[in-house]
Order: C-alpha cells, then sequence, then structure tokens
C-alpha cells in the first residue's frame, strides 16, 4: 500500500466482493479481485464487478466508471486540406523550388547546411502561402448523423473496400 501512495494512486474497495476469476477446473477455488488501484479519488469512482457479463470467459468484466470532466479547449493551427487546391498549390511550389537547387555540391557540413535551411525556407514558404488557419474548440459542429450510420452500417454488412472508401470519404468532408 505504500508503494501505491507513493505512486499516488487510491485504493478502491469492493463494496461485494465477487468471483473475478471462474476456474475451469474443478480443483482450484474461483478467485476475488482484492485490490484495485486508480491515479484518482476514489470517492469519484463507480466500480463493480459484473458476473453476469462473463459468458464463456473465464474472468468477470470489472466496469469502471471515470469522471470526465468539461475541458475548454482552443489553439490554432495551420491546415492543408487532403486533395485539395491549396495542398496541389503547395505540392506545385515545393517541386518548382526543388528543381531549381544545386544538389552537386554536397561535398563539406556548410554545403549541407546551406542546402538544408533552403530546403526549409522553400517548405515554409509555400506552407505559409497555402495552408490556411483554423481554431479547435469545445465548440464544434455536430457532423455524425444517420447518413453516416447507415453508410458504415452498409460498410459492415458488406465488408467491401469501396464501400468502405465511400464511408471514409463522406466523413472526411463533412469534417
Amino acid at each position: 500500500m505504500d508503494l501505491a501512495d507513493s505512486l499516488g494512486l487510491m485504493c478502491l474497495l469492493l463494496v461485494l466482493p465477487v468471483s473475478a476469476h471462474y476456474s475451469n477446473t474443478n480443483s482450484y477455488a474461483n478467485s476475488v479481485i482484492d485490490l484495485i488501484f486508480l491515479g484518482m479519488s476514489a470517492s469519484q469512482v463507480l466500480h463493480c464487478i459484473e458476473p453476469d457479463f462473463k459468458l464463456p470467459l473465464d474472468h468477470t468484466p470489472l466496469l469502471v466508471n471515470l469522471p470526465i470532466s468539461l475541458e475548454n479547449i482552443c489553439f490554432s493551427k495551420k491546415v492543408l486540406k487532403h486533395n485539395s487546391d491549396e495542398e496541389g498549390t503547395f505540392l506545385s511550389l515545393v517541386s518548382i523550388e526543388l528543381y531549381t537547387f544545386n544538389f552537386s555540391d554536397l561535398g563539406s557540413i556548410a554545403s549541407l547546411n546551406l542546402l538544408s535551411k533552403a530546403v526549409s525556407r522553400v517548405l515554409t514558404n509555400a506552407w505559409e502561402a497555402g495552408a490556411r488557419s483554423i481554431t479547435v474548440t469545445t465548440q464544434f459542429k455536430e457532423w455524425w448523423n444517420d447518413k453516416y450510420k447507415s453508410t458504415l452500417e452498409f460498410y459492415r454488412c458488406t465488408g467491401a473496400r469501396e464501400d468502405w472508401y465511400l464511408f471514409h470519404s463522406a466523413i472526411r468532408n463533412a469534417k
């Protein structure tokens, strides 16, 4: 217990100890989980062992309800949408600029450093020219709906790669 305390772990006590492992061998007794450790206040956590959910397994599931608090997320980043005109422009700018470079004089560390800085500058300039800024927040638009649910279910029924691509592209366009 001292080790758990030193690691910041809290011991959860089962209110009603029930078997967690059911032995397949008649001479062995079923066993009970005595100690469960989590890294948060045990008073916030609801947990139980569900022997009715054992099914053909020899272990019963341990169900733990963890509290999740709302966090405000807000940060900005630059993005290029896959297969967009902006991505095409970025790739074209990079290709054109890299084509003009002289790669024949890489015999010294100084020339290699100059080339790597030039490549970095080309990538940065092309990124700044084509990428757009977005702000990621917890206030996002709801995109999952019955259309996507049905395309996912259709893929699960058929298992066809084409149906997966249809589902995946629909999701990508929605986001």
